[in-house]
């Protein structure tokens, strides 16, 4: 049975920020029953609320679950979000944002799974996030022909999870190149960009995982917004945040072209400054990480080159791997989020 949620009421509960709020006050002139129905139904979906024979409700705790209602309340965004839909269980968010594509018409879809069987990430990693634990999600889009180049999207993914990662937890997010998000060199989130008649943004986030949901190969080089807030996150709220960064960058690289993205996806680059090793298909070659830009590439200033600077394009970059970095899973390790 479909369960509708009184979105205004439930901000009624969350701003009064754990107080007891009369049932009078809640119902604004209305009856006591419609108030109560309301309140029955905002349980029902898994709202923890709690209530007092005098002093009313107070709001304890968000759902488990994803709530469609609560992400699309006065979402108000341009072009991501323009129509969102949430799956229990899929094999991948990617293939049904795939599917989907061709309309174009459905730019801006963002689909979102409790689970899924099958997903995947970067040169077939598998994807491992228990039920109701991750976002998953998948937007798709029709971009332009600039903003359709080489690492554009993916960028954009990156760019908005790690200003969403930073503003809830007020730690320093940063990219790894090339799509994934750490904190303090541990994985908290991942991008997979698919490209078919449209382009499909898939993006894994790690949020009320404990340290106990990942496997023991991971515990020392994957978190979560559980772990490091010290308490278990709105995800449907993590998704609204996480929608409307991605369509402010995707409205503005419209409007202003790619080169809008380029200083924030710069500035929070973890390898910038760093000796990388960049593997290309001429070869490897080691130096100094010197500056990053989506249209010009990576710029590299070789240790067998005198420090001479050489760039290389972001299509001709297979991998680019920090020296001496101990950091992060490897090559064959399960990811956690894409």
């Amino acid at each position: 049975m479909t369960v509708v949620v009184n979105i205004p009421l439930l901000h009624r509960l969350r701003d009064a920020q754990g107080a007891f709020v009369s049932i009078a006050e809640l119902g604004d002139g209305e009856a006591f029953d419609s108030v109560q129905t309301d309140l029955d139904e905002l349980e029902r979906f898994g709202f923890v609320l709690e209530s007092h024979p005098y002093r009313g409700v107070a709001y304890r705790g968000p759902a488990a679950r994803l709530c469609p209602d609560q992400i699309e309340h006065e979402l108000g965004t341009r072009r991501v979000g323009r129509r969102i839909a949430v799956w229990n269980r899929v094999i991948s968010t990617n293939d049904l944002a795939a599917n989907a594509a061709a309309s174009k018409a459905n730019e801006g879809l963002v689909i979102l799974a409790e689970e899924q069987t099958a997903g995947r990430g970067r040169r077939g990693r598998q994807w491992v996030a228990p039920t109701g634990s991750s976002l998953l999600m998948s937007v798709l889009l029709f971009p332009s022909e600039s903003l359709a180049e080489a690492g554009w999207l993916t960028a954009l993914g990156a760019v908005a999870v790690a200003e969403v990662v930073a503003a809830w937890t007020g730690l320093d997010a940063r990219i790894k190149w090339p799509n994934d998000v750490r904190i303090a060199g541990r994985k908290i989130a991942g991008i997979l960009v698919e490209r078919g008649e449209g382009a499909v943004i898939g993006i894994g986030l790690n949020a009320n995982l404990s340290q106990a949901d990942f496997p023991t190969e991971l515990h020392e080089t994957a978190t979560s917004l559980r772990i490091l807030m010290g308490e278990t996150v709105d995800r449907s709220e993590l998704v609204r945040a996480l929608i409307r960064r991605l369509d402010a960058w995707y409205d503005r690289g419209w409007s202003l072209g790619p080169d809008a993205l380029n200083p924030a996806w710069r500035d929070r680059s973890e390898h910038l400054g760093q000796m990388v090793e960049v593997a290309t298909p001429s070869g490897s070659h080691v130096g100094r990480l010197v500056d990053l830009d989506l249209r010009r590439g990576l710029t590299l200033a070789e240790s067998d080159q005198d420090g001479r600077a050489r760039q290389f394009s972001i299509r001709d970059v297979l991998t680019l791997t920090p020296c001496n970095d101990g950091a992060g899973p490897g090559p064959n390790a399960p990811i956690v989020a894409p």
